[in-house]
């Protein structure tokens, strides 16, 4: 039994001798009854999600929906959260609704208002509300043509200004893809409507390095009739070119974004709820196409220039040229998520954030040792933060901890039991484990902007 413990000490002492850190990651459960519907990283290394939020009205004796916005910290805790309620069927267009943080400060989001309704209702129009960095609205615009309109994506142009998409469809017919560019405050500059052959949708456009667009479409004539397509636009919104390919759009789902060769990667969820992506070059032209199984339509971009995707029951890390490096078993299947600072990941399920390592670990006894820029924010950047002490560690069972701003300390043992509690605290605290079995332990340190794990031995 001394010969094990000698080597868990050993290894532990390897461990801190390689400088080895651990990610953030936690995974948080925010207000019930919320559809989060997209999450980015920061510019102050937390996150802002956008998505929906329904409650029962009994005004209308129905479901009320309402636009739903969150920030959180780096550790998932909340900063702000907040409804946004203007009609009674706000937000209940699920895939909807994207939220942006801005270069100057604060948040841009886009959704609808009287959702998918027709005369003799209120006809449905673009939503975009303009935040400040507490979530304060500091206008709001609507958009429409006399047809209903459904907002789905806005994206910040270089002129300061916005550009957005999605569709609008007169009652009773096909729908078109509609966009519209705005300045800084919301006033409408041009808006313009592009047809394929059928029912036409977007869900995303992103402006490209000469100052046009990127539109990723979808359209269907008749299913099994179905198209993707991509439609590049100058900056007036004329059309430069348009591409289609032989898979569908499904529920307008799609992401899109711009590659460093100023190429294009797209994934659809395509109409047999498959996660398709393909990468194009400038023009267009497909390079190479994956159809991954079940999932999502979302795909990120990596620090190694590569691509991951997330699915139904499976993880994978594509190279630049589609081939797949990496691959793993997985039960997460987020609704979105991006590549974050550390090489980890931020996710979105339901009412839950879930950051992981790198390798889609949220556990923090599972996080590995992944590979990290010098300008990242990872365990190494907390601990000069907060200068975190645990000692003596391995320890006969007398530890003393030491950090700033701590608000809780959650001790487990190896198989992940919480086995201690402690949240009145201060700064250096004494925890007495004599009477606790020789072995491994997780310290869990929570402060006001740090949520870190630390390995402790306990002789």
């Amino acid at each position: 039994m001394k010969k094990m413990y000698k080597k868990i000490v050993l290894l532990f002492i390897v461990i801190i001798s390689q400088n080895v850190y651990s990610q953030i990651v936690f995974n948080q459960t925010y207000q019930t009854n919320t559809v989060i519907e997209n999450v980015w990283q920061t510019s102050d290394k937390g996150y802002i999600a956008g998505g929906y939020h329904q409650r029962w009205d009994n005004l209308i004796n129905d479901w009320n929906y309402d636009h739903y916005i969150l920030k959180t910290d780096s550790a998932g805790n909340i900063q702000w959260e907040k409804n946004y309620d203007y009609t009674k069927l706000d937000g209940m267009c699920i895939e909807g609704s994207i939220v942006r943080e801005l270069d100057n400060g604060g948040y841009v989001y886009i959704s609808c208002i009287n959702c998918a309704q027709n005369p003799p209702d209120p006809l449905s129009k673009y939503l975009l509300l303009r935040l400040n960095n507490s979530g304060d609205t500091l206008w709001t615009k609507t958009y429409e043509r006399p047809k209903r309109s459904m907002g789905q994506w806005v994206e910040p142009t270089m002129d300061g200004g916005f550009v957005m998409t999605g569709y609008a469809a007169d009652y009773g017919t096909s729908a078109d893809v509609y966009i519209v560019k705005a300045d800084s405050m919301g006033k409408e500059k041009w808006n313009k409507t592009y047809q394929l052959y059928g029912e036409d949708q977007s869900s995303c456009v992103r402006q490209t390095s000469d100052g046009g667009y990127i539109v990723a479409a979808g359209s269907v004539l008749a299913y099994p009739d179905v198209r993707t397509w991509l439609l590049k636009l100058n900056s007036n919104g004329d059309t430069m070119w348009t591409k289609t390919f032989p898979w569908g759009m499904w529920n307008v789902n799609a992401y899109l974004d711009i590659t460093p060769d100023n190429g294009f990667i797209v994934a659809v969820k395509d109409s047999d709820y498959y996660q398709v992506a393909f990468k194009t070059d400038s023009l267009g032209n497909l390079l190479w196409v994956n159809n991954f199984g079940q999932g999502n339509a979302c795909i990120t971009q990596t620090a190694d220039s590569g691509f991951a995707v997330f699915g139904l029951n499976y993880f994978k890390e594509i190279n630049q040229n589609g081939n797949i490096i990496f691959s793993k078993s997985d039960t997460l299947n987020p609704r979105f998520w991006q590549q974050t600072t550390d090489k980890g990941y931020i996710t979105a399920k339901g009412n839950r954030l879930i950051k992981t390592d790198c390798e889609t670990n949220f556990i923090f006894w599972d996080i590995i040792n992944c590979p990290i820029s010098s300008t990242s924010t990872n365990m190494a950047d907390v601990d000069k933060e907060t200068k975190i002490e645990i000692y003596p560690n391995p320890s006969g069972g007398i530890v003393n901890i030491k950090a700033k701003s701590m608000d809780r300390i959650e001790i487990y043992n190896f198989e992940g039991k919480l086995i201690m509690m402690r949240s009145e605290i201060k700064n250096q605290n004494r925890i007495d484990m004599k009477g606790q079995t020789s072995g491994l332990y997780f310290i869990r340190l929570i402060g006001t902007d740090y949520n870190v794990v630390r390995k402790l031995v306990i002789e």
